[in-house]
Parts: structure tokens; sequence; C-alpha cells
């Protein structure tokens, strides 16, 4: 991460006067340049996809599922022998209220990248879990492939190089689920 960095969001979470002011300080300037950055990088994705980096938050939200693969919706019932897809991811995350569950895909895969349990943790206990999604952000890794990377409260992270990337959402109510044209 460039500019939500471990450090500091273990920082934020330390209540020590100067050290933690000082903190602070940083943190505000990185969300500002993170947000300078941001606006660069809107050409290179449609409308509906910049919103979401840059409206949307799943701060304290769940990761269900992480799913990476060259047939991520194969038809199984398909009478074929070989099978030769392209990479691509599919997550699901159920947001910080449970209200929601969000779908994000991406494609045109440069880089996949998961670290659990991680060498550097930051509110992680052996045998815990991924934790809440804590920050994200969207670089730039190339002229052709953007980058997002998640970090989680227990200090895992994911990265993702990827030239395409769009979302879903799902509205829950009382415990059922139903489509929404969100």
């Amino acid at each position: 991460m460039k500019y939500f960095k471990k450090e500091l969001w273990e920082g934020m979470n330390n209540y020590d006067g100067k050290k933690f002011d000082e903190i602070v300080k940083k943190w505000d300037r990185n969300v500002r340049a993170y947000y300078k950055q941001l606006k660069y990088l809107k050409p290179r994705l449609n409308k509906r996809a910049f919103d979401f980096f840059n409206r949307i938050s799943l701060h304290d939200a769940s990761l269900l599922s992480f799913n990476v693969g060259d047939g991520l919706h194969f038809p199984w019932d398909a009478k074929i022998k070989s099978f030769m897809g392209q990479p691509r991811i599919e997550m699901h995350v159920l947001g910080a209220k449970g209200d929601m569950i969000y779908t994000l895909n991406y494609s045109g895969l440069k880089q996949v990248y998961f670290d659990f349990p991680t060498k550097y943790p930051l509110f992680h206990r052996l045998g815990g879990s991924i934790g809440d999604w804590g920050y994200h952000e969207l670089t730039a890794t190339d002229k052709s492939h953007l980058r997002h990377e998640i970090l989680f409260s227990s200090g895992a992270s994911i990265i993702i190089g990827f030239m395409k990337f769009s979302y879903s959402i799902i509205k829950r109510k009382t415990g059922c689920f139903f489509q929404s044209k969100m």
C-alpha cells in the first residue's frame, strides 16, 4: 500500500499524544494525496467503476470469498474435454452493516497476491480470521493495468493488477436477498 499503510493504521489506534497527532496529520496528507492521484485514473475506468473507488466505503466489511481461476463460471454440465479460459477474480464482500453483498469482478489480470497469514500482522492472533476490510486503494501499475490493494485488520492484504473491473450489489432484507439496480 502506498497511501494507507499498516504503520499508519496501527498508529491511528495508538492514542499516545504527540505521536498520535503526527500520525493523524500524515494520514490526512496521505488521504488528500490518494484522492488527488485517483482523479488521474478516472479516464481509465467507466463511471460506475470510478464511483466505486471514489465513493463506496467497505471499511469494516467482511471478505466472504476470494475466487481466482480460468473458469469461474465454467458450465459444469457442458460436454467439454478441455478448457482454456482467461484468469479472473470474483470477490464477495459483506458490507459492515450486514445489509449488502458486494460482488467485485476483475479481468485482464497481471498480478494476484494474497498475503495471509502475514509476517507483519496488525490486529491478529494465530488461528484468527482475515479480519475486517480496513482500507483499499487504487493505483496505476503501467499504462494498461491498475492495481487494487486491500488491507485487512489482521494485516492480511490482497493485491490485484487488472485491466477491467466491475461490481454488483445485492441488498439484503430481513435475512433474504434481492437484486438491486444500484
